[in-house]
This record gives structure tokens, C-alpha cells and sequence, in this order.
């Protein structure tokens, strides 16, 4: 049977890691500032700033919430594992739909034999499409795809040989990262155990 939280809830696990990660790389927030740059109501906002206070991550005060030391020690960590989530200007889908991107350094090399699971999961978090690509010595490309490649790209991040390109579009930013993070989420397990802690529901 399902709680009064879950039947009211607007919100998913992914909406509490985007705010946990804005308060991470912002510093100091207000509500109303976490409700806009998250594009949440909020309800929603209130309701998931409780939740990461309960679990000491977030404290609240005067002028705004912060990440406290176990949060602010987390964020670090996903830091080397992540790079911010961030709009791409290339079209890479020709979809003309907002595309976000990140990189990602540390994570399990088995996964990349199974892309194709990565990208599911941005497509069940509501993406319209999403792509893992590798930077190998000169170019970034899809993995055992000799044929093309996506330098141009290049310009939009900074990698080095053997970083994945997380790529993702929707309707809506806040889709594309919740597809983001889903993916990366799955090609880090260091990173999914961190996700759970935090964000679990």
C-alpha cells in the first residue's frame, strides 16, 4: 500500500539529487531559488529539503540551505566521479529538443559492452533520446563504432582518453538531467551507492 507521501509526491529520487547537487555546486540557496533553478514546485521543494535534513545532508538556515559535512563531503566525491550536468549548443540528436551532457571519469568498464541498458534508463526517466559516448586518444565517439565520430563536442568538454560523454534530451531540462543522472547512476556503482544514501524514498 502506498503512503501519503508517495500518492501526494510530484517529485522522483532523481529531483533530490538535482537539488542536492545545485546546493553542491551553488553554495547557499533559498527555496525559491532551489524551485526555479530545479524546475520544481515548491511543495516539492519543501517536501525534499525535509527529507535531506532528516538525513543530515542539508541544514537550513537564515538566508538559505546548505549542504552540512556529510553532504558537503558527498558532493566531493561525486565530483570525481561526475562533471556538472550542463546544456549542450550542438544539435547532437537533430531532435531540436534541449540536450544536456556531462562527463564521466570513474566507472565499472564492464558496463560499456551493455550501452545500450544505459540508455534505457534515461528513456524510462521520460528522455526522448540519450548516448554514451568515449573519448579515445584523438576522437570522442560511440564505443566499437569506428565510423563517426563527435569532436565537436570537444569544445564543450573537457576530456581525456578513456572519459565517457553522457548525453540526453526532453522536452523539459529537468527530464534530460533526471536521464543523465539515471545513466550515470548506472555506470558507477561508487556513484549509485552515494544516490541511494542520499535519495533513497
Amino acid at each position: 500500500m502506498k503512503s501519503a507521501l508517495d500518492t501526494q509526491r510530484k517529485f522522483c529520487e532523481y529531483d533530490v539529487f538535482r537539488v542536492f547537487l545545485r546546493l553542491g555546486e551553488r553554495g547557499k540557496l533559498d527555496r525559491k531559488t532551489l524551485a526555479r533553478v530545479c524546475d520544481l514546485g515548491e511543495g516539492s521543494v519543501r517536501t525534499i529539503l525535509r527529507i535531506l535534513e532528516e538525513r543530515k545532508i542539508v541544514e537550513k538556515g537564515r538566508k538559505g540551505n546548505v549542504l552540512r559535512e556529510k553532504g558537503r563531503a558527498y558532493f566531493q566525491r561525486v565530483a570525481t566521479i561526475m562533471s556538472p550536468i550542463k546544456r549542450v549548443k550542438h544539435d547532437v540528436f537533430k531532435d531540436n529538443l534541449p540536450c544536456l551532457g556531462c562527463v564521466v571519469r570513474r566507472y565499472e568498464k564492464d558496463k560499456i559492452a551493455s550501452l545500450y541498458k544505459a540508455r534505457d534508463y534515461a528513456i524510462r526517466a521520460g528522455c526522448n533520446s540519450a548516448m554514451v559516448l568515449i573519448r579515445t586518444r584523438e576522437h570522442i565517439k560511440i564505443p566499437y563504432v569506428r565510423k563517426w565520430n563527435f569532436d565537436e563536442l570537444k569544445e564543450e568538454f573537457e576530456t581525456k582518453r578513456g572519459d565517457l560523454v553522457v548525453l540526453a534530451s526532453a522536452e523539459k531540462t529537468r527530464i534530460s538531467e533526471n536521464g543523465i543522472i539515471a545513466i550515470c547512476t548506472y555506470l558507477s556503482n561508487e556513484l549509485n551507492k552515494i544516490f541511494e544514501r542520499i535519495c533513497k524514498l
